[in-house]
């Protein structure tokens, strides 16, 4: 089989791999989509803090189950599935309190302990699989992963009335997928900033009440205004920039809370006057628990619709032309769909 490997910094080669064998409790998976995500993009820098060149990245997934090992229980080959690819210990402090999105010793895909979802055929465990419905778009179901990572950002904001507004500044593919779970959920005042206008235009698509370019509009003063002065309960902060934080403070309400998502190990400045005499609570945000990933695939089977996000779909021969357009924004790019069999 023919998978992508990042074999050196910004460098990706197509290269022959051996099929899987599979262990008694996997399947054998044919990949029909696999996701491009930013981690993926942080790698191909030689910048992730554990995912190092040479590897196979790609974590995101739907396939067709194309073999099952024997002690396969609940599934069979032809079944359409999801992959939740974060595998916890299951036995430290954390997993036992439910809390398996910060298990320091989860098995991730595309990592040294587990290959990447860029070839054409991947083996997993069955305790991985989430099932798609028959008619469902297998494109739509390739955003399960990103989709699940927007539920628990909203699980961190759990506390706030579904009236009150909230704000999310970078409309990436986390930005946009935190947009549909809010509104899914009954979250009906929702503000989108970000630098890109065409990401603001699928934000508007998506239910956004408003949206706002900061290198053309005064977003934290158009935020305070439509808000009655008052400013975001919740704030979602998805991209890096100078002085985002101190935005992010700035727009949100007193006694608000403001969620940190880019895993980044770079110095962040900000103005924390705004969080201390605000009482206001900034709160980090990591992967997913399991009711995460079973609230994603919920909206999937339910048809939802999530073309706006999929900009591209290339073929992995064309892997390293993928990654190159998410790093230099040569045209519109939000979520990029890689076929191993295209």
């Amino acid at each position: 089989m023919y998978t992508a490997v990042i074999v050196d910094k910004h460098k990706v080669a197509i290269q022959e791999a051996a099929q899987p064998q599979l262990q008694a409790d996997e399947v054998l998976i044919k990949v029909l989509y696999a996701g491009l995500c930013g981690s993926d993009v942080h790698l191909f820098h030689d910048e992730h803090p554990f995912r190092k060149p040479p590897m196979i990245p790609g974590h995101e997934l739907v396939g067709e189950i194309a073999a099952i090992g024997p002690d396969v229980k609940h599934h069979r080959v032809g079944d359409k599935v999801v992959v939740n690819h974060a595998i916890p210990c299951g036995t430290c402090r954390y997993c036992k309190a439910g809390q398996i999105n910060i298990c320091p010793t989860k098995i991730v895909a595309g990592s040294a302990k587990m290959m990447g979802f860029f070839a054409e055929y991947v083996n997993v465990p069955e305790r991985t699989l989430y099932t798609i419905d028959d008619g469902i778009s297998m494109q739509n179901a390739a955003i399960a992963e990103p989709l699940s990572i927007g539920f628990h950002i909203m699980r961190r904001l759990a506390h706030l009335d579904r009236d009150k507004p909230i704000a999310i500044v970078g409309t990436g593919t986390i930005g946009l997928v935190a947009l549909i779970a809010a509104k899914s959920l009954g979250y009906q005042e929702v503000y989108c900033l970000d630098t890109l206008d065409y990401n603001l235009e699928i934000a508007m698509k998506l239910g956004a009440s408003g949206t706002f370019n900061p290198l053309r509009d005064n977003a934290v003063e158009e935020v305070l205004r439509i808000t009655g002065g008052f400013g975001a309960s919740g704030t979602i902060v998805t991209a890096m920039a100078r002085g985002i934080l101190t935005d992010a403070f700035a727009l949100s309400s007193l006694k608000a809370t403001i969620v940190m998502l880019p895993m980044t190990a770079q110095v962040m400045e900000a103005n924390f006057y705004r969080l201390v005499s605000g009482e206001q609570a900034l709160i980090g945000c990591r992967g997913i628990v399991e009711q995460d990933f079973a609230d994603a695939v919920q909206l999937i089977n339910s048809n939802y619709d999530f073309s706006p996000l999929i900009t591209h779909v290339l073929p992995l021969a064309e892997s390293q032309r993928a990654f190159e357009l998410m790093v230099d924004r040569t045209e519109p790019v939000i979520k990029i769909l890689i076929d191993p069999h295209g």
